[in-house]
């Protein structure tokens, strides 16, 4: 059996002169392609196996106009929620033999439009996306590869058809905890959220002001860039310049270690003078002092989802994951003033 001649992996021209075939049929027999005799495309197989072949997937997709791998890009690699989230997605993409590419856009917006036309110049089967802002991304996506399947993750992406939506139930996420709020005596809630051009769950807000209004209590809402410092940085603003929030909801329980830092530092205490509610059900939060109201969900299974509608050649289909309010001790009664 023939080697090739140097220690460089073994290419397509080595296969095909250690099996004594033109590359045209060694091409066709590694492909699963017609046209070739089962005793030739025993050796060819047999050819690259020995010589520890593996075919370009890149190269691949570019003759073939198409590969066996999706893309995943997420707005915040830093936040365990979607570590999560991708570990669900992984494990339906490894059962159906495909290969799932996750990016980072780090909520920047031009990030994020390289990385989707990377995607499609590596001719991606399909992309799932947690996008920046309204969906520029999504739509840029939809032109660059037209008829490919695309899941939103955490996103409204409003005025955009034929697209899979795959979220939290965004509208219970935010009811229970106003609500109960409400119970606790609460005149006003605060709302963490993102600034306007990056947000993309916008329902959300919606719904707080919604319910808010329904509740008998005043909405406030804090933007603020969703990391941990951004947080705590506006968190630490409202207390300063009052009048300090008395309960706030986070958009996750990442986020809302920001505020944790903040009354830290300003000696304000949650659960004494200040509630705050996350979002995810981190496996950490409980553990916070004190430990932290949630809404849990299973993100996980939100992954399996995505990937599953990635997969699946039928019309879109939305998908709503359910949620649960898990009251803990950063929930208390509204303080009493003075």
């Amino acid at each position: 059996m023939a080697t090739p001649e140097t220690s460089r992996p073994a290419n397509l021209r080595d296969v095909a002169k250690a099996a004594g075939v033109s590359l045209t049929l060694a091409s066709f027999a590694l492909n699963g392609r017609e046209g070739v005799a089962e005793k030739t495309r025993k050796r060819i197989l047999q050819a690259a196996d020995q010589l520890g072949y593996r075919a370009n997937p890149y190269a691949r997709a570019l003759r073939r106009g198409r590969s066996a791998t999706f893309g995943l890009v997420v707005r915040n690699l830093s936040n365990p929620y979607f570590l999560d989230v991708i570990a669900g997605a992984e494990e339906v993409a490894h059962e159906a033999g495909v290969a799932l590419l996750v990016l980072d856009s780090d909520y920047s917006l031009e990030r994020e439009s390289a990385h989707v036309e990377r995607l499609a110049d590596y001719r991606v089967e399909g992309l799932a996306i947690a996008p920046v802002g309204t969906g520029d991304a999504i739509r840029l996506w939809r032109d660059l590869s037209p008829g490919r399947p695309t899941v939103a993750l955490n996103a409204v992406a409003a005025g955009i058809a034929g697209i899979s939506r795959v979220a939290p139930d965004n509208r219970r996420a935010v009811e229970l905890p106003v609500r109960r709020l409400a119970e606790l005596g609460h005149q006003e809630v605060s709302f963490v959220a993102a600034p306007q051009a990056l947000m993309a769950d916008g329902d959300r807000l919606r719904y707080f002001r919604r319910v808010a209004r329904e509740a008998g209590v005043a909405a406030r809402v804090i933007r603020t860039p969703l990391s941990v410092t951004g947080v705590e940085q506006a968190i630490g603003s409202a207390i300063t310049r009052g009048p300090a929030p008395t309960a706030v909801i986070c958009n996750s329980d990442y986020t809302a270690l920001g505020v944790y830092r903040a009354a830290r530092t300003h000696r304000v205490g949650i659960g004494a003078r200040l509630s705050v509610v996350g979002h995810d059900d981190l496996p950490t939060s409980a553990f916070l002092d004190p430990p932290l109201a949630t809404l849990a969900l299973d993100r996980r299974r939100l992954g399996r989802v995505l990937m599953s509608r990635l997969l699946d050649d039928g019309p879109a289909a939305d998908h709503r994951e359910p949620v649960e309010f898990l009251e803990r001790k950063s929930l208390v009664r509204a303080p009493r003033p003075g």
